[in-house]
């Protein structure tokens, strides 16, 4: 679903378009802010039976909505929309972000927050999906001539989330001019506009200087977008996306619950668990806060228990004392 500014309240469009140009949040997050906040506007409408359109819906509008009618929402949500905890709190965070923003904006108001008293959700751990090494070493040449129409493109695209652990919306923005291939490395707008690097492998640039040269074309134009369509624009990320679906359905792991993200997973999981540097970690993967790069240490622990309990002492049993020399007490 995408944001509707036309149907949308004029406050909610303010509060997108600061959290857009002025806060630089993405597109994407401002959309999933949008959609919480609008289905907050339709169960508010109902439960408090307010009698204007949604559209209507100003700042006095939302300074009737008291601390209670946030928490019957979340109720709402538990048991009339099954929202797990995780998908609760980020719609409480899109709400708890606006109200705070209302009340920035407008210093004069003389009510209180009513989301200042409610609690934080717990949050379940969720470990992320991911490939193990011999999964991801065999998707990156999966695409051939007999299942694709391009597959050296499909297989670079692979081959570039887990050699950098690039986000997808970062992948189809890079041009060729982004590359450097002295120092193997790219830049790249991340979440947030925040530029930043990702280096690959050299198995990488291999790939990439084939992909780049496979017109044998001596003058290449490097303002070009590196990924193009075949009618010659960028590609798009739903492209990307069923190109990653297709290589999962190559390797037998269709409906297993992969997806095109679970390839940045598989690349910081490898990472983490052959280096245990978080704040290695961080910087590899472009975290603002290292809370968000946590969830790999969780990983990393349940490989360690994994591992401790395959280890052949685990199930070893002391001898019972018998006859002879074997029974001995040394």
């Amino acid at each position: 679903m995408k944001t509707n500014f036309d149907t949308n309240p004029k406050i909610i469009n303010e509060f997108i378009y600061y959290l857009k140009y002025i806060r630089g949040y993405s597109k994407g997050t401002a959309n999933v802010y949008n959609i919480a906040l609008i289905q907050f506007c339709k169960f508010i409408k109902d439960y408090l039976d307010i009698d204007i359109n949604i559209e209507e819906f100003n700042i006095f509008t939302f300074l009737q909505v008291k601390e209670a009618d946030i928490i019957a929402f979340l109720v709402y949500l538990n048991f009339s929309k099954d929202n797990n905890p995780n998908t609760r709190e980020l719609k409480m965070c899109a709400i708890r972000k606006f109200y705070n923003w209302l009340f920035l904006t407008n210093p004069k108001i003389t009510k209180e927050n009513p989301t200042l008293g409610i609690q934080n959700i717990q949050k379940m751990i969720r470990l992320p999906k991911y490939l193990n090494l011999e999964q991801a070493k065999k998707i990156q040449e999966i695409f051939n001539e007999e299942n694709s129409k391009y597959p050296m493109r499909n297989n670079l695209i692979i081959t570039l989330f887990l050699s950098t652990g690039m986000r997808v919306s970062e992948l189809v923005n890079i041009n060729i001019k982004d590359i450097n291939f002295s120092e193997n490395s790219i830049e790249i707008v991340g979440k947030g506009n925040k530029e930043r690097k990702v280096y690959f492998n050299n198995r990488c640039k291999k790939k990439l200087l084939e992909y780049i040269n496979k017109d044998n074309n001596p003058i290449v134009n490097i303002n070009k977008p590196l990924f193009e369509s075949r009618l010659n624009k960028r590609i798009a990320v739903r492209t990307v996306e069923a190109i990653c679906e297709k290589a999962y359905k190559l390797m037998g792991l269709e409906g297993r619950g992969f997806t095109t993200h679970s390839l940045r997973h598989t690349a910081a999981t490898l990472l983490y668990i052959n280096s245990q540097d978080i704040l290695l970690l961080k910087t590899f993967l472009g975290h603002t806060s290292i809370a968000s790069t946590q969830i790999y240490t969780h990983v990393y622990n349940e490989k360690v228990k994994e591992a401790v309990n395959k280890n052949p002492l685990s199930n070893y049993q002391v001898p019972k004392e018998g006859k002879g020399e074997r029974g001995k007490v040394v």
